[in-house]
């Protein structure tokens, strides 16, 4: 990269000749002069150069090629006389010998050397160039001591602790050091020589009238703490102060400039943070100096006092603030006029002038602070509006109370805990359904924990946190059993939450309703339904009794009879003495049956013992798989090897999965699949079996009717309606419940859950 005043034509590559009666073969001077140990430069009629032997491009480097004009004479000489005057070229007939010179654009700047020029002569004796030899300091630098003052110099430049430069009269840059390189990210040998202070640093200043080395060699005056942005060779823009002075020689003049630079990102990047914060604060900031006129206020406090940014500043705090905040400046600012550092206080006041009745007065806090900086007196003043705050808190007010009045008034009874089960609210509800007031629970967790013991209320807050009993958090209403402040148990439905406050638990909150009467009422109509039921199903069952004691009891004595008949005339080992003794056991089993019926109507048991379930269930697999209608179906058991055993009577729940078998095999037209599960219920509570087939499901319109007495879906003749109200009284004796489930076109799936024994009610949960 080249400036722009000193860029030269292209290199020439046949030097111009030397002109005159006959031209000097210029080839011949490389072999004469090329290793000369002296600088010589040798130029034509035209002032060209035509010739710079080794030392002499050794130092001139790149600012004197070949063709370009006599480094003495030409129109932008490099060079400066060292005495007074400025030298001029030799005439006609005359030379100059050893004048002392300083090269302008090389560094050192200033470096002292000498100068013959000797007029070149052509054939016609008129003048056909100059012959220049440059002698420079060697003698003078290689003396001990000037060459420890200019190691000494060099050494001071380039350890400059900040990046820094120097530059020649027309602002080439002569030098710069390390931390100079590192700024712009550019190489002295692409500098030194080649790029002026403006083509370095790239600045929005470069190139114009407020260039600091311009202003500082046109003014002879240092400068010192102006800021600007450097673009990097790379582009990255660097914040910086400058700092510029002039280079003078021994006359006083100006030989060149240098210029200091200090990377100020952070202090800038610090600024835009401090502004950044200031503007986005939703508080209004404000500073005044010792006359309290304003000399910086933020966005947020220009709308609080609705006053644009061009009016605010240098106004007076008591044109835009309260008497009371001018008369709180002047008392701080007279403390701290006194002797103290800095003076602080903090009050509440309202702006809003008076008169202006429509407005919702506005409430500010303030914080002020007074503080000597220097010899001058700031004073930082900062206002929250308070007003919103304050209507919000008296809408609070208003909703907590009203909150409150529909928790006391609540018929329900509502009681919130801390995280330690330590009572903070506790209802009128509450009172009226335990027993207990107010002021015996709120803080007490002794009295809390005799109506809810420890051991309810851990199994509350764990089902509060799973999702099997509700949304999380949440426990959906479940009946319980409390004992009140006289010791009766009183049946509720309790429903509980969780109370969070940033995702942390703080508490939890439970709600319960009265069920004793519900339950007398319930109970009462429960009796009267079922004593209607039974009623009916004896004036029913009764009727039946004596048809089927004639058409069942009395084939069914005569098939045991001749069966017994048979199994004594046959050996003990007869090949069909098994087959008849199946006959046998089915037939009383038969009886069984008739028994069980009437059973039904008597709402009665029978013998309960131990058994496991999945043994009931191969039997009754193996029984009917025999069956002519069971041929085209697959059965399928996935039962549970590990599956607890329970307590009732396996004969009616062998007719219960019998009639599940039978009904299902009905569904299927005697072809699908037929799939029967047994698995333990969540925590022991019992076993859970299901019956499973691929038939046509149950329409939904009848769904609520199949568990009837007498309703059945078959023709005439085909059907009675007991089978499967059979089957819920029988699980229903046995405590436990019979669902179906019913996809349209998926079959049907009987789910049958049966508890291990009965259980004895206590207070508490009621399990169902």
């Amino acid at each position: 990269m080249k400036s722009e005043h000193d860029a030269p034509p292209s290199r020439i590559e046949t030097p111009p000749a030397l002109t005159g009666g006959a031209d000097v073969p210029v080839s011949c001077l490389g072999p004469l002069l090329g290793d000369f140990p002296d600088a010589v430069v040798v130029t034509n009629s035209e002032q060209e150069v035509v010739f710079l032997n080794g030392a002499a491009q050794k130092l001139f480097g790149e600012i004197l090629r070949l063709g370009e004009p006599c480094p003495f004479c030409g129109e932008i000489p490099r060079f400066a006389g060292a005495g007074e005057g400025t030298p001029r070229c030799p005439k006609p007939g005359e030379s100059l010998r050893e004048v002392p010179m300083a090269l302008k654009a090389h560094w050192p700047a200033g470096a002292p050397l000498t100068l013959t020029v000797t007029p070149i002569r052509g054939a016609d004796n008129r003048r056909a160039g100059c012959f220049i030899l440059i002698r420079g300091p060697a003698g003078l630098l290689a003396h001990p001591v000037m060459a420890q003052q200019m190691a000494t110099l060099s050494s001071l430049l380039e350890n400059f602790p900040m990046p820094f430069f120097m530059v020649d009269p027309f602002l080439v840059v002569t030098h710069l050091n390390e931390h100079m390189e590192k700024l712009t990210g550019y190489t002295r040998d692409e500098v030194v020589g080649r790029m002026t202070c403006g083509e370095l640093l790239n600045t929005v200043q470069c190139f114009t009238s407020d260039c600091v080395l311009k202003q500082v060699m046109l003014h002879k005056k240092a400068f010192s703490g102006e800021r600007r942005v450097v673009r990097t060779r790379n582009g990255r823009e660097v914040p910086v102060t400058v700092s510029a002075s002039i280079i003078t020689d021994p006359g006083g003049r100006v030989i060149g400039g240098f210029e200091a630079l200090r990377d100020i990102t952070p202090v800038v990047e610090a600024e835009q943070k401090l502004d950044l914060l200031t503007q986005l604060t939703r508080e209004g900031l404000l500073m005044a100096d010792e006359n309290h006129r304003i000399i910086f206020a933020n966005t947020r406090m220009m709308e609080i006092l609705n006053i644009p940014r061009s009016r605010i500043i240098g106004m007076h705090l008591g044109e835009v603030l309260t008497s009371q905040h001018l008369h709180m400046a002047q008392e701080l600012a007279a403390l701290v006029d006194e002797g103290h550092i800095q003076q602080e206080t903090q009050f509440c006041s309202m702006l809003d002038q008076a008169g202006d009745e429509a407005r919702v007065p506005r409430v500010f806090e303030t914080c002020m602070a007074v503080s000597r900086l220097g010899d001058k007196i700031i004073t930082c003043l900062y206002l929250r509006d308070l007003t919103s705050r304050i209507l919000i808190e008296r809408e609070l007010q208003k909703t907590n109370a009203f909150f409150t009045n529909i928790i006391q008034n609540s018929v329900d009874g509502i009681v919130v805990v801390d995280t330690k089960g330590v009572p903070l609210i506790f209802n009128q509800g509450a009172e009226r359904i335990l027993g207990y007031t107010a002021e015996e629970m709120i803080g007490n967790a002794e009295n809390f924990r005799r109506f809810y013991p420890v051991e309810l209320a851990a199994e509350m807050m764990r089902r509060m946190r799973s999702d099997e009993y509700g949304p999380p958090d949440k426990l959906t209403t479940t009946r319980m059993t409390f004992i009140n402040k006289n010791g009766e148990a009183v049946p509720v439905n309790f429903s509980a939450t969780i109370i969070r406050e940033r995702g942390q638990e703080v508490g939890s909150v439970g709600i319960f309703s009265d069920l004793r009467e519900i339950l007398r009422v319930h109970q009462e109509l429960e009796a009267a339904q079922a004593q209607l039921v039974h009623s009916d199903k004896i004036a029913s069952l009764g009727r039946m009794s004596a048809g089927v004691a004639h058409e069942i009891n009395n084939p069914l004595a005569g098939i045991l009879i001749y069966a017994e008949l048979l199994k004594r005339d046959l050996a003990a080992d007869a090949a069909h003495r098994e087959n008849l003794e199946v006959i046998i056991n089915q037939t009383m089993r038969c009886q069984q049956i008739v028994h069980r019926l009437l059973d039904f109507s008597r709402q009665s048991l029978g013998d309960q013992k131990l058994f496991d379930v999945n043994d009931i269930i191969r039997r009754c697999v193996e029984l009917i798989s025999h069956q002519a209608f069971f041929h085209n179906i697959k059965v399928i058991q996935e039962l549970d090897p590990f599956l607890p055993q329970i307590v009732g009577d396996p004969g009616q729940l062998q007719q219960v999965f019998t009639n599940l078998l039978l009904n299902a095999a009905d569904a299927m037209n005697g072809q699908g699949q037929i799939i029967i599960a047994s698995r333990p219920a969540p925590q022991e509570e019992g076993v859970i079996l299901t019956f499973t087939d691929s038939g046509c499901g149950i329409p939904p319109e009848i769904r609520d009717k199949i568990f009837e007495p007498f309703f059945t879906t078959k023709p005439p003749g085909k059907g009675t309606g007991l089978g499967l109200s059979i089957v819920y009284g029988v699980i229903q004796r046995h405590g436990g419940t019979i669902t179906a489930d019913s996809p349209r076109g998926e079959g049907t799936t009987f789910t049958i859950r049966l508890p291990l024994e009965a259980r004895e009610q206590k207070p508490g949960l009621e399990f169902s």
